[in-house]
């Protein structure tokens, strides 16, 4: 089982993840606290937008960031480091937005946790809603569980 690590101010994008990955054999841990910590290793670390930036962030196999900001410090370096965000050089954004659609580019082909790797491409996903940078971590977070692509 997935040990996946939510670290979120607001409580608002792990019930998110919950329902999108309710086929993957995976717990969703969050953690609102200024200094995240988990008592288990964590597998994935998926770091919320406009979550409060810490210094150092704990170890984990791979971790999703929103890019707005400079990288993070990890006690112990991902294997595998995405961001997502609005900037060419994240590795998960936006190439465009309808109410009902979204198209999501891969910048950068990365693999996945169980194993595999998702290819450079651009999703064409259904879309109602949370709010941008919120739905791009759940595509994150779903690409590397591989829940979807």
């Amino acid at each position: 089982m997935w040990q996946v690590g939510v670290w979120e101010p607001e409580g608002s994008l792990s019930p998110l993840l919950a329902g999108l990955t309710q086929a993957a054999p995976c717990l969703i841990r969050a953690c609102c606290a200024p200094d995240p910590t988990w008592n288990v290793p964590l597998d994935l670390l998926v770091v919320a937008p406009h979550a409060p930036r810490p210094l150092h962030l704990p170890a984990c196999t791979a971790a999703l960031v929103p890019g707005e900001v400079p990288p993070p410090r990890f006690s112990t370096p991902p294997q595998v480091l995405l961001s997502y965000g609005c900037a060419s050089w994240d590795t998960l954004t936006l190439s465009s937005l309808t109410e009902t659609r979204a198209a999501v580019a891969v910048q950068r082909a990365f693999p996945r946790l169980g194993g595999g790797v998702v290819e450079r491409q651009e999703l064409v996903l259904p879309y109602g809603g949370p709010a941008p940078l919120p739905f791009l971590a759940q595509v994150g977070t779903a690409l590397l569980l591989g829940v979807i692509g």
